[in-house]
């Protein structure tokens, strides 16, 4: 009687020894990180309409940043030729020491490109649709030695096969 016993016993035994393995791990994959939404953009060539919006200005070195949209809001991209005028005024409230002055008058510094060979300054596109124009130094000591400027305006014109930019003056941070 006791046989038939063991030979159960023995059984399950054996049957639980024959489990799966629970120590095998699976191997876990991180989820993907989604991708940046897909910025609209268009070449400067094609864009029909230049929108230029003035992000940010360094008064020191006349670093100045911006951006370009067409009339649909697409990025532009690829920009080469323009030309960047830099206005240095006097203060308005201040009396000139020259009774017969203009009160307004004004200092300009101009950079240019219209052929890639030959450029005034370097434009740089840093994201799509966003420049970043740089010159060595804006320095108004050699037209105005007496230092009254006092307000500093920039003019920006972006040229496309098909389009430019409005001209108007932007007036920067104050000096």
């Amino acid at each position: 009687m006791k046989y038939p016993l063991l030979a159960v016993t023995l059984s399950i035994l054996l049957l639980s020894g024959c489990g799966s393995d629970d120590n095998t791990s699976e191997e876990v994959i991180p989820p993907v990180p989604p991708s940046p939404p897909a910025v609209n953009s268009v070449n400067i060539d094609e864009a029909m309409q230049i929108n230029l919006a003035l992000n940010q200005f360094d008064q020191k070195t006349g670093t100045i940043q911006f951006s370009l949209t067409d009339a649909q809001q697409a990025a532009i991209t690829a920009v080469k030729a323009y030309d960047i005028y830099y206005f240095g005024f006097p203060d308005s409230n201040k009396a000139s020491s020259n009774p017969k002055a203009w009160k307004r008058w004004h200092t300009t510094q101009s950079y240019r490109c219209q052929n890639t060979t030959e450029c005034g300054g370097k434009l740089t596109e840093i994201q799509t649709g966003q420049y970043q124009f740089e010159i060595p130094a804006l320095d108004w000591q050699q037209q105005d030695p007496s230092h009254a400027v006092a307000q500093i305006k920039v003019a920006i014109q972006i040229y496309g096969a098909k389009a430019n930019n409005e001209l108007s003056l932007i007036e920067a941070p104050s000096i």
